[in-house]
């Protein structure tokens, strides 16, 4: 079977390990387009602001919440259920990593590095943290590839959900994917703002794990390289629910706003 692998983990590989240096993606794509704040939960999240409530989920997904945990370089496996899974990868030390999951039918490559600057806002419980959403289209026993140096955690669950409506606004430091909440069909800004950065992508996820495409390009932000503040408009075709997985070494703040 073909093995689909999003181009901009590869890119965002590259620069992230240079940023690293300067400084101390995805799977099941759909095109549906047309032309931090409480406190964190459990699940880590970055932070959201609350708007006026609405439309629960359609689905409880089951439980499937496997764990890893090692030192340095590891290569394992690890059953993942068919759909969406949020991963959470915590360190002792703010070290660049790479987490890779592999299965017959998916290849996902997660990057991440930590800013010097702002490291420190990317912490629970005492060690720095991560997360990224993914999909895999099959139950599968994947393969987990992780790179780093240090002691570190990798947990997968499913990503947090909240009884929210647009508007909405996340804010976070490094890499971070958002609870799922309700958008409907319409058109929307998505404002996006990156500081103390290297590189940014903001990519918007539906609940059974598409990535939102424009002419394969993945909306609102693919990707883009250092400080970045501006608003991009999305037709959204589908309501649903909806996550932003956010790639960056900095600070960040994504609102989404009726247009």
């Amino acid at each position: 079977m073909r093995k689909d692998i999003s181009i901009i983990s590869a890119a965002l590989l590259v620069l992230l390990v240079a940023a690293a240096v300067i400084s101390a993606g995805c799977t099941g794509n759909t095109d549906t387009t047309g032309p931090e704040t409480v406190t964190p939960t459990p699940a880590a999240t970055a932070d959201v602001t609350p708007a006026p409530t609405d439309a629960a989920p359609s689905q409880t997904p089951a439980e499937n919440s496997p764990a890893l945990s090692g030192n340095g370089d590891v290569n394992t496996t690890v059953a993942l259920a068919k759909g969406v899974h949020l991963l959470t990868f915590t360190q002792d030390t703010p070290e660049k990593s790479t987490v890779s999951v592999m299965t017959e039918t998916d290849a996902i490559m997660i990057p991440n590095a930590y800013n010097a600057t702002v490291a420190e806002q990317s912490m629970k419980d005492g060690a720095y943290y991560w997360t990224q959403a993914f999909m895999v289209q099959e139950d599968a026993t994947a393969d987990v590839q992780v790179t780093t140096t240090g002691n570190w955690t990798l947990d997968f669950s499913f990503p947090q959900q909240i009884n929210g409506i647009v508007p909405q606004t996340f804010t976070g430091a490094a890499n971070k994917a958002t609870p799922f909440f309700q958008i409907n069909a319409g058109t929307y800004n998505f404002s996006i703002k990156a500081e103390n950065n290297d590189v940014i992508a903001v990519h918007l996820m539906d609940f059974s794990g598409n990535d939102i495409l424009k002419k394969d390009s993945q909306m609102p932000l693919a990707f883009h390289r250092g400080a970045y503040d501006g608003v991009v408009t999305v037709q959204i075709n589908e309501s649903s629910n909806y996550l932003f997985n956010v790639m960056c070494d900095g600070n960040w703040t994504v609102s989404v706003a009726e247009a």
